[in-house]
C-alpha cells in the first residue's frame, strides 16, 4: 500500500542515470502497483533535493530522488 512516507528500493546499475532509474520504476510499478499509469511516469520529473535531472544525467551517489508528476496550472 502507498502512504506519503512509502520507500521504493530498485536495483539499478552501479553508475544508474535517470532513465535507468525510471525504467527499473516502470518495472516495479507495473508489478506491485494496480493500476499504475506508464505514461503517467515517462511525463514525470526526477529530482535530488537541490535539482532536476534530465533523463541522461547520472544519479549522484547517496542520492534521494523524487518523481514530480506533471502538473496542470493556471
Amino acid at each position: 500500500d502507498y502512504t506519503t512516507t512509502s520507500l521504493v528500493v530498485l536495483e539499478v546499475p552501479v553508475q544508474p542515470c535517470v532513465a535507468d532509474l525510471r525504467r527499473a520504476l516502470s518495472a516495479h510499478g507495473q508489478a506491485h502497483w494496480p493500476g499504475f499509469k506508464e505514461g503517467l511516469l515517462q511525463r514525470s520529473a526526477f529530482a535530488t533535493e537541490s535539482s532536476v535531472l534530465r533523463d541522461h544525467e547520472p544519479i549522484p551517489p547517496g542520492a534521494r530522488i523524487v518523481v514530480l508528476p506533471p502538473v496542470g496550472g493556471g
